[in-house]
């Protein structure tokens, strides 16, 4: 995806907040990066766990205790991608534009007007910015974070 909104000021280091929000959430999608957002649903979690792990024990022995907690923890198992919750966590991550900035500041100043077309382009880039994300907002939100480099 090609951001239209202005591109970063490279002489005076001048950036548009907007357009640092877009490439967060742009990595956001495309690596699947998932927060475990409602508490509630945490403690669901263990709940429908246990009375899953209690059912299946129940109806078909080991195997279906196994099977039945599995299911009950993923039923009870929420979680909202970065783009639905940004509104939300927002202002609790001023620190994380700035982290996307300074890195995307180590490119090349004749490469920085071309910054995320650079770093879409670039895995090992993208990938290393991803996990700096997601340890910023595991920590930052004290919430489970996940995605698809996490998974695989």
């Amino acid at each position: 995806m090609a951001l239209s909104r202005a591109r970063p000021n490279v002489n005076n280091e001048v950036f548009d907040r907007y357009w640092i929000e877009q490439i967060i959430l742009e990595l956001g999608d495309e690596y699947q990066i998932r927060v475990q957002w409602d508490v509630t649903t945490a403690i669901l979690t263990g709940t429908f766990a246990l009375a899953g792990g209690l059912v299946g024990g129940y109806a078909g022995g080991r195997l279906g205790a196994a099977i039945g907690a599995g299911v009950g923890g993923v039923a009870g198992f929420a979680l909202a991608s970065l783009r639905e919750i940004w509104s939300l966590i927002r202002d609790k991550l001023e620190e994380l534009i700035y982290i996307v900035f300074n890195y995307l500041r180590r490119i090349d100043p004749v490469d920085y007007v071309r910054a995320f077309d650079i770093l879409m382009a670039c895995t090992a880039s993208r990938r290393e910015l991803v996990f700096t994300i997601l340890d910023f907002l595991a920590e930052k939100l004290g919430r489970q974070v996940v995605s698809s480099l996490t998974v695989a």
